[in-house]
Order: C-alpha cells, then sequence, then structure tokens
C-alpha cells in the first residue's frame, strides 16, 4: 500500500524531454535529438539521454509536468519516418516502440498505476534502418533534425504561451 500524499503537495510545472536509446547505430537517434536540443531551449526544461532504461524511466518522470520522449522504433516504414504518439496509441502502432528492458507501453501502463504518470506525456518516434555500428544512418540523422527543430519550436511556444506560475 502507498503512503498517501500530502494535500499540499505543489503542482510542478516541470518540462523534461528523454531521449531513449543504446549506443548503436540508429537506435541512439533519442539521444542525438537530444544533443541537438541542448543549448537551445530555456534553462528550466530539462533535457535527459537514457540507455535502455527499462522500467527505470519512471523515476524520470516523477515530479514532471510535460515529459516528451523520443525513441526509435522499427516497423515496416520507411528510415526516419517521425510519428506522434499519444501514451496509449503505443499499442496500436504495431511497431516496436521499446525502453529496452520493458516495452515503453508496459513502461507507461505501470506508472500510470503507480500514479507517477505527468500531466502531458508525447511521444515521438523515429523509424530506424540500420542498427549496427555507432553511426547514425543518413535518412535518420536527417529525421533527427527535423524533429529537434520541430520540439524547439512547440517547446518554446508552449512554454511562452503559459501563464505565469501561481496564477
Amino acid at each position: 500500500m502507498r503512503d498517501a500524499l500530502p494535500e499540499d503537495r505543489c503542482e510542478t510545472s516541470l518540462t523534461r524531454v528523454i531521449g531513449l536509446g543504446s549506443p548503436f547505430g540508429d537506435d541512439r537517434v533519442g539521444w542525438r535529438v537530444i544533443e541537438l536540443l541542448r543549448g537551445s531551449l530555456p534553462p528550466d526544461i530539462e533535457l535527459l539521454a537514457l540507455d535502455r532504461p527499462g522500467a527505470a524511466l519512471i523515476s524520470a518522470m516523477q515530479d514532471v509536468h510535460w515529459l516528451v520522449l523520443v525513441d526509435a522504433l522499427s516497423s515496416d516504414a520507411q528510415p526516419g519516418r517521425i510519428i506522434r504518439l499519444e501514451p496509449h496509441d503505443i499499442r496500436n502502432v504495431g511497431c516496436g516502440f521499446s525502453s529496452h528492458n520493458l516495452h515503453l507501453q508496459q513502461t507507461l501502463e505501470l506508472a500510470r498505476s503507480l500514479d507517477c504518470m505527468p500531466a502531458r506525456v508525447d511521444v515521438y518516434g523515429i523509424e530506424l534502418g540500420v542498427v549496427d555500428g555507432l553511426d547514425l544512418s543518413q535518412e535518420v540523422a536527417a529525421a533527427a533534425h527535423r524533429l529537434a527543430a520541430r520540439l524547439r519550436r512547440d517547446l518554446r511556444r508552449t512554454i511562452e504561451a503559459a501563464p505565469p506560475s501561481g496564477t
């Protein structure tokens, strides 16, 4: 049984972008997006690159209001294709989203059951091509740049439009 949370618990406004991956080929695309975002967002947006976190991803969701996840996905689509999903849509995509030790959908369902889900979760996948080697394929590298530009624009726009804290 979980301990009750204090009644006066503050709502957080923390935004965190997490790139999931591994050091192998196109599977590191989530990390590349994080690299491309570094230094180009307001300092109150946290950026993390995680190596196959599995269920440990849940601890990175704690105290977060808006979570953006970026991971490689594997289906029969063209390498470099970018898709955006709501967490509940992942199981319907028919592709291999994975936080590497535990399927991403299972991780998000576990977080929901533990009452650890942020208020907003956006999931982006980039279709991978080559998983061996250390470098990204050209198609996936180009997609990482496109997604980083999109996230930079969307995060800034949303943060700037938000009312000041405490109102």
